[in-house]
């Protein structure tokens, strides 16, 4: 046993971070249960976003730092990560879109949004990892030792603590199967109430932080562990890396592009590098030095490094000179940024002379610092990414660059927040009639899919968002009329039938008589389209006593030769015994599905 665990000291930290689980839990609960009754501080967003957002992270950044950081650190450190978690919580509040309802409530984001929730969480654990460092070196800049120790220790304190709260609800669980196996349902109605679930996950946390903490052993087992298998798969993603950029040699950009997720991939893969290289160099210590092996595989992907990355950030501009910005590539710009940052450093460590890659331990600091800066400006009016993607959209309209029958209105509706908003209001006062009409509908929505202030999509909406095939057929005008927001059908094919063409959604309609009845019906085929469709879906529509109806659909499918081929007509009707019959392509045989209805529970 630690020393540390048997120390009044140690107990009294103990009983310290029981009372923070605690009053965390019973925060986040009383939270919940403001949101599901619909009462303050749930029905002002403006309190409520930075009150959730404070009692999530703050109270786990104090269970750690109590008996590891001094009081007076530990007090300033904890205001200041308040104050951050509640202007980046009422922040994202405010830029919002003010009016919308979103699961029952009267404003745009009640809660804070996915995604300032993951980067908050982000943020506060390296600056609390930076913090940590800081103050057990007694120095602004922690000596880079001090830094890889630290660091770890919270990643593997994390990991074992999230395992820990996870063994915790197994456990709990298993006990329901028990008691349910002699039919008594009180444990199961007990652990399932929130005044239970969320306080005893909170106090799980923390007990889970104190064994962590105080088993300092435990922790860099495991650790030691973790950095020695991390370290011997670098030269397997080395390898990996360097058989990718020779092969494109051969093969060219071309394939990456029709991807559509190549920065995101290549991100990803240049994070696994970066890890990997660190993982076996460690803190640098002579004791810790890397097999050679190791070293010739660091150095080779330090290299590779910033190759890949010079990739991801070409693929992304072409998608920005191609559409513009839109939030998630400001996002993903901001992540290049820090990725190259990372890439000419490690490039350079690798070629300068002296001791293997020692650059990097300064290196690795001043990009954290870079990374941190970045995240701040996003989250704040700085960089916003729903206004600068809204001013970028909206320059592309006025310089004719997109025309407005191609134009992306909803993405400043859905997309935009309040500058979306603003930016909406003054196109609606354009002397162009396509853009003022099409941007005061877009206004009147209270739902993606909901129909515009007039109450029903226009034919000539439906009419736009659909090419019709063979060439020289047009949809029939009982299709084109018919209040498509009151079926199904809508939320399956999206922009189809909502009326609101996009330029990555593809919609086309092939009218041909496929039961034999004599009367053609719409065979709908779409999906997504940025130069390429990488999936399509089929809805199979039919005109009955009651309207249009879809009577079946095709199983998605992501082979282009069939999308072309359906569209080109060049299928059969095939009868089996069946109420519908095969569509046959060539050899390929595609079943039409017929559409399933649910009948109600007795």
């Amino acid at each position: 046993m630690d020393a540390q665990q048997t120390e009044p000291g140690g107990q009294r930290i103990f009983i310290a971070r029981l009372i923070v689980g605690l009053a965390q839990g019973l925060a986040l609960y009383l939270l919940y249960y403001a949101f599901d009754q619909k009462v303050w501080p749930a029905t002002d967003p403006d309190f409520f976003a930075p009150l959730l957002l404070v009692f999530l992270f703050v109270p786990l950044l104090v269970l750690q730092a109590l008996g590891n950081m001094r009081k007076r650190t530990l007090i300033v450190w904890a205001v200041l990560a308040t104050l951050i978690a509640a202007g980046f919580a009422w922040y994202d509040v405010w830029h919002a879109w003010p009016t919308d309802p979103v699961m029952g409530a009267t404003a745009a984001h009640v809660a804070p949004s996915p995604r300032v929730i993951i980067f908050t969480a982000v943020f506060l654990f390296v600056t609390h990892a930076l913090i940590s460092c800081s103050e057990a070196d007694r120095r602004i800049v922690p000596r880079y030792a001090t830094l890889f120790d630290l660091a770890w220790k919270l990643g593997v304190q994390l990991a074992i603590a999230a395992c820990f709260v996870g063994a915790f609800w197994i456990i709990l669980y298993l006990g329901v199967a028990l008691f349910e196996m002699i039919k008594l349902h009180f444990f199961r109605d007990f652990i399932n109430h929130a005044w239970f679930a969320i306080p005893a996950t909170a106090l799980a946390t923390a007990v889970a932080t104190h064994i962590t903490d105080t088993r300092g052993s435990l922790v860099r087992g495991v650790r030691t562990l973790a950095l020695m298998l991390l370290g011997w798969l670098l030269p397997v993603i080395a390898l990996i890396a360097f058989a990718f950029l020779v092969s494109l040699v051969f093969t060219g950009l071309q394939p990456l592009w029709q991807t559509r997720t190549a920065t995101a991939l290549l991100l990803v893969a240049a994070a696994v590098l970066v890890i990997h290289i660190n993982a076996a160099y460690q803190d640098g210590d002579a004791e810790h030095w890397p097999h050679h092996v190791l070293r010739v595989a660091g150095t080779l992907a330090s290299v590779m490094l910033i190759f890949i990355v010079t990739i991801a950030a070409y693929a992304l501009w072409l998608r920005i000179d191609q559409y513009g910005w839109t939030v998630d590539r400001i996002d993903t710009a901001a992540v290049t940024l820090v990725a190259l940052c990372f890439a000419i450093g490690y490039f350079v460590a690798a070629l300068l002379p002296g001791p293997w890659l020692k650059l990097i331990e300064r290196w690795n600091y001043v990009t954290t610092i870079l990374g941190l800066i970045v995240l701040f400006a996003l989250f704040t009016p700085i960089a916003d990414p729903m206004r600068l993607s809204v001013q970028s959209q909206m320059e592309r309209l006025m310089s004719g660059k997109v025309t407005a029958g191609k134009f992306d209105f909803s993405y400043l509706r859905w997309r935009g927040g309040r500058f979306g908003r603003e930016a909406l209001i003054e196109l609606g006062k354009s002397k162009d009639e396509a853009i003022s009409r099409r941007a005061l509908d877009i206004l009147s929505q209270t739902g993606r899919y909901a129909p515009s202030g007039s109450g029903k999509i226009s034919e000539d909406d439906i009419a736009k968002a659909i090419t019709v095939h063979p060439e020289g057929k047009s949809l029939p005008t009982s299709f084109l009329r018919q209040d498509w927001t009151k079926s199904a059908s809508l939320d399956l094919v999206r922009e189809c039938l909502a009326g609101r063409p996009s330029p990555y959604w593809r919609c086309d309609a092939v009218l041909r008589d496929i039961d034999g009845d004599g009367v053609d019906e719409v065979l709908l085929v779409y999906g997504p389209s940025n130069g390429r469709v990488q999936w399509w879906n089929t809805a199979l529509f039919k005109q009955t006593a009651k309207g249009w109806e879809q009577i079946a659909k095709i199983a998605p499918s992501n082979c282009a030769a069939d999308r072309a081929a359906l569209l080109a007509g060049k299928f059969d009707a095939v009868a089996p015994v069946k109420p519908l019959p095969d569509l046959q392509l060539g050899a390929k045989r595609l079943v039409l599905m017929p559409t399933e209805t649910q009948s109600p529970c007795p």
